[in-house]
């Protein structure tokens, strides 16, 4: 008898612990999935391409190829615009809003880069495809945590031999628009 009431408090025993070896297990594979969907926030001239690419929408594409500088680098390879070589833009899949939408970063990459400067395009998803809202050529973008209008700012960095000038963008309801901007001396 005394037997019996010993198995039965070792099983009882061991529910807890199969119980928080589940949790713990559980959690490890939620921090995993969420790290492996984590958005690349800061893009730059130094990179070659964007870290985390994806393939860039046929709309996107559409919008791309009536950017008179690509048009003009079309127009200089003779390339009609169906037939955008796909190397010259490297896109990341990013959320500027809490929206359930998809939004892009592209970075301009081949005869489209400068030398210690990239154009970079934003495009946010909507239900009727995908909009330009920001270009900009410069050295840096990032992806801030700061919103508004529900949408996260955007901050632009260029640097000359002495200075570093930023700026940073937020969205106006239509399209981000420079907030406000910064010029330092670099030490």
């Amino acid at each position: 008898m005394k037997l019996a009431i010993h198995e039965k408090q070792v099983m009882n025993m061991k529910w807890p612990v199969i119980l928080l070896c589940l949790v713990m297990c559980g959690a490890s594979i939620a921090q995993s999935k969420h790290l492996h969907f984590t958005e690349q926030l800061a893009f730059s001239a130094e990179d070659d391409a964007v870290k985390k690419p994806v393939a860039i929408p046929q709309d996107v594409l559409a919008i791309l190829v009536k950017d008179k500088m690509v048009s003009r680098e079309l127009e200089n390879e003779n390339l009609p615009a169906e037939k955008i070589p796909l190397s010259w833009f490297s896109a990341s899949a990013i959320h500027l809003s809490n929206s359930n939408k998809t939004d892009f970063v592209v970075m301009a990459r081949g005869p489209l880069a400068g030398g210690n400067v990239v154009t970079f395009w934003v495009f946010r998803g909507t239900p009727h495809g995908h909009e330009l809202v920001l270009t900009a050529p410069m050295h840096d973008l990032i992806v801030k945590n700061t919103r508004w209008n529900g949408y996260r700012d955007v901050e632009f960095a260029s640097m000359s031999a002495a200075k570093i000038s930023t700026v940073l963008c937020r969205f106006d309801g239509k399209q981000y628009k420079e907030y406000k901007s910064k010029l330092e001396n670099i030490q």
